[in-house]
């Protein structure tokens, strides 16, 4: 738990406020088709679609799906200032069409269906459908999907190219949410205010596309607390959740006194501190996920001390503000934000010896 000594400290802390943004990249899209057998989708395929081609028995709506994962990146206990959705229009009808942005009220699913084509292809286990929250067993509780019946933002889409819906505070309100409970984020369901009118398909590019600036993006400029946590563990093979903690305030100066923690873990387990200037990450890592941007720096490696490796009750602990007063790191000044994370051996994980805790950001004061 961060504490605050003094006074002083909170004055600090004041003037350290200052707003980061980040780049999200969609975790999960996919295209929605009215089709009445619930049995077309696209969750793999590099575009989602929006808007209608042709005739109603030839072309029937289509409805995009998206969702970030704000929790994976922005620090809990951030302020969401402003969100702003990017999407690349490669292909398509062209002619102005307002493609409103609403907030989704269940859960869905991204199955390995995969198709560049505006027909769809054949559902798999777990699309998102029409009918189907995950195919073919979980249905949405209304045809088409699940949503706040207003939209979060609005963009009229015209020309081929990149788009960017404006920030709103509704569309904030959302991502504040996602933020503070992740468990509620669903992401966006994306379609036209007018879906009877032929020739009007938007098509998008999702987070498989082959060229990554056609890939979904949210920007999120938000004010991070001066040390928040963020990201998730990685099970050890026992089935402990490391867990990052902190105590005490982050200096230049101190020479001790700001302690990051680790516990939950498994006992006799060699971990270290790994931090990095670099900023966060979320990247597939031998089976869990590396939280941190390279390049990466660790402290000394340490065993952690605790119940055996049954229980989940060993610790290890670094005294940051100390390694910066040893002048281990001449990168560590006053103003320098670190991203932290306990990493650990594990040689029993099946999915590769590595096992960690969730991570840290911290601004260093003077």
């Amino acid at each position: 738990m961060f504490r605050i000594a003094h006074l002083g400290a909170l004055v600090a802390l004041a003037g350290a406020a200052r707003a980061d943004v980040l780049s999200l990249t969609a975790v999960r899209d996919t295209t929605l088709w009215n089709d009445a057998t619930g049995s077309v989708a696209n969750g793999s395929g590099p575009v989602m679609i929006v808007g209608r081609a042709g005739g109603n028995s030839t072309a029937p709506i289509r409805r995009g799906l998206v969702r970030f994962d704000i929790a994976a990146l922005v620090p809990a206990g951030s302020v969401v200032n402003s969100v702003q959705l990017v999407l690349a229009n490669p292909s398509g009808n062209i002619g102005p069409r307002n493609v409103r942005v609403h907030r989704v009220l269940n859960d869905w699913g991204e199955g390995a269906s995969s198709t560049s084509s505006g027909q769809g292809a054949a559902a798999q286990a777990d699309d998102a459908t029409w009918l189907h929250r995950f195919y073919p067993s979980q249905n949405w509780t209304t045809s088409g999907g699940d949503f706040a019946a207003s939209a979060s933002t609005v963009l009229a889409v015209d020309q081929l190219g990149i788009h960017t819906w404006p920030s709103t505070a509704t569309a904030v309100a959302d991502v504040q949410g996602w933020l503070d409970a992740p468990t509620s984020n669903f992401g966006w369901l994306l379609k036209l205010d007018v879906e009877n009118i032929s020739q009007t398909t938007k098509v998008f590019g999702t987070r498989e596309s082959a060229d990554p600036a056609e890939r979904p993006t949210l920007v999120v400029d938000f004010t991070p607390p001066l040390v928040g946590s963020y990201c998730s563990a990685r099970a050890t093979s026992s089935g402990c959740s490391p867990r990052i903690g902190w105590s005490g305030t982050p200096s230049a100066s101190s020479g001790s006194g700001f302690v990051v923690s680790l516990d939950q873990a498994s006992a006799a387990r060699a971990t270290s501190l790994v931090y990095t200037l670099s900023g966060p990450a979320a990247t597939p890592f031998f089976g869990g996920t590396l939280c941190l941007a390279t390049p990466l720096t660790r402290s000394a490696v340490q065993i952690t001390a605790g119940s055996g490796p049954a229980g989940c009750g060993a610790t290890a602990a670094l005294d940051f503000n100390a390694r910066i007063a040893a002048g281990i790191d001449a990168r560590l000044v006053a103003g320098a934000v670190v991203h932290a994370q306990w990493h650990l051996r594990d040689p029993l994980n099946p999915a590769g010896s590595f096992a960690a805790s969730d991570a840290l950001r911290f601004a260093l004061l003077p």
